[in-house]
């Protein structure tokens, strides 16, 4: 019987662990956990290069 309980307890804690594998990892990146603080405002934090990048895109797309 011990041995039975064990195994189960097993198998629930490894299915428990790869499951937090999956769901930590965004929660991190969204700074719930202590990372990089998200942007309260909703708006994403784009980096300055990159929005001219996309400025120059659209100014490329009206061109045409």
């Amino acid at each position: 019987m011990k041995q039975h309980l064990m195994i189960i307890l097993a198998l629930v804690i490894g299915f428990t662990t790869f499951l937090l594998g999956y769901s930590l990892p965004p929660f991190m990146e969204v700074g719930f956990g202590g990372g990089e603080q998200a942007a309260v405002d909703g708006d994403a934090a784009v980096d300055s290069d990159l929005a001219k990048q996309y400025e120059a895109l659209l100014q490329a797309g009206e061109e045409e």
